[in-house]
């Protein structure tokens, strides 16, 4: 399987959004006073050749905007989204030095694909615990 890409990479600009399901949704405190509302999305792009992890929020104004994506066809469902979930939370992590995951609330929903302990699993995994990461 090729690596995801992420909105770190060129290319994303130009993925424009086709049919899509709501993943998750959280809060997302960036700075003091800002707290964003997110959405994430999982569909395909409408050039038809990634599957996408798209993302609205109050700061993009509710434009989509692709956060990693991969080939089509690579990956399907729970592990489809858990690798571009993978990708784009360590970029947070690393290419952005976010330094923990504390600043996100996940929104538990019923009419969401992923539920709210598998969100937090990614966190987690991303933001391994000082024990975990020293092994």
């Amino acid at each position: 399987m090729a690596e995801p890409f992420t909105y770190h990479d060129d290319g994303g600009e130009e993925l424009e959004p086709a049919e899509r399901e709501v993943v998750c949704r959280y809060y997302l405190e960036a700075g003091p006073k800002h707290t964003e509302f997110v959405t994430q999305f999982l569909g395909p792009s409408e050039c038809r050749k990634f599957d996408v992890l798209w993302e609205e929020s109050d700061m993009t104004e509710e434009v989509a905007v692709a956060v990693a994506w991969l080939p089509r066809g690579q990956l399907e469902g729970f592990e489809l989204w858990q690798a571009l979930a993978l990708a784009f939370w360590n970029i947070k992590k690393e290419g952005e030095y976010w330094d923990n995951h504390d600043c996100v609330e996940v929104i538990d929903r019923e009419d969401t694909l992923i539920p709210a302990e598998a969100f937090r699993a990614v966190l987690t995994a991303v933001w391994a615990p000082e024990s975990q990461e020293d092994n």
